[in-house]
């Protein structure tokens, strides 16, 4: 059996970060090791926590960076042949360690395996999450948890510690495409996923989401041209999107002309379309 390195940054995440441990601890999967990333927590619960979790997990301490460098710093200390990140307000399922390696270890040249989410918190349901590296280039379709080889995210370069806003993930798996590799859903909902209003998500990243796409754009250059992205739509036309690729030329030239907040509040009207994502509430 090959180790897994599960890694999980902590800031201030006391409340919930029991919950995220012990859904690893509790994997019917038992070649792993759990890496915890102190992101400077300075919350007195919090340290509290730290200091009573069970010896099998690896702490590590260092002052704030964010969660890209603390995805970083685990993730550079991992020994395991798979790595995984998981944020501390969010849990595993029993089985899904088991389920993912055996995806990847049946199927040569796969990159990485995710699962559909199980939403809970303030929003509730179950959401399909399936590929299409091209409509990757536009919005993020994978959950941000992938079990895939350490050597990829060393390839890659590991998340860009930049990116203090949020939305790391998406520019990762972006990078992942772009250099070849790609993944597979696993058709179970056994990433829990916590929606809340006051996390980075919502509170954060969402609001300055057309600043991120394009300094990702900017970034990513070479692939955001029109012979780019029709290249790359040739490629993957026959795969599932969520939405007519006209309303993906529009979010391109629109990303090139409108004021940000326009097209944020525009970007917001669309999330009725992704709807149809969701399996069942």
């Amino acid at each position: 059996m090959k180790k897994v390195s599960v890694i999980i940054p902590c800031y201030n995440g006391g409340k919930t970060l029991d919950r995220a441990v012990n859904s690893i601890v509790n994997q019917s999967y038992r070649e792993f090791e759990l890496i915890v990333v102190n992101d400077g927590s300075n919350d007195e619960g919090t340290l509290e926590v730290l200091k009573g979790l069970p010896d099998l997990v690896q702490v590590i301490n260092q002052e704030n960076k964010g969660l890209s460098a603390a995805r970083n710093t685990g993730l550079n200390s991992a020994h395991g042949h798979y790595v995984l990140t998981l944020d501390s307000d969010d849990y595993l399922s029993p089985t899904f360690l088991e389920k993912t390696v055996g995806i990847i270890e049946k199927q040569h040249g796969l990159a990485y395996v995710f699962s559909h989410i199980n939403m809970f918190g303030e929003k509730q349901g179950i959401l399909a999450r399936k590929y299409n590296y091209f409509v990757q280039l536009f919005n993020n379709q994978l959950p941000y948890c992938l079990l895939m080889q350490k050597e990829l995210w060393e390839k890659v370069g590991g998340y860009d510690e930049e990116m203090k806003l949020g939305y790391e993930d998406w520019e990762f798996n972006i990078r992942l495409g772009k250099n070849g590799y790609f993944g597979i859903e696993l058709q179970e909902p056994l990433f829990n996923y916590y929606v809340s209003s006051s996390g980075m998500m919502k509170s954060t990243s969402d609001k300055h989401y057309i600043s991120i796409l394009r300094s990702i754009r900017k970034k990513h250059n070479d692939i955001y041209t029109i012979n780019g992205l029709y290249s790359i739509w040739k490629e993957w036309k026959k795969k599932p999107m969520p939405y007519p690729v006209v309303i993906y030329l529009l979010m391109y030239v629109a990303t090139e002309i409108l004021p940000g907040n326009l097209y944020n509040y525009l970007y917001k009207k669309l999330e009725f379309m992704k709807q149809s994502e969701r399996l069942s509430a």
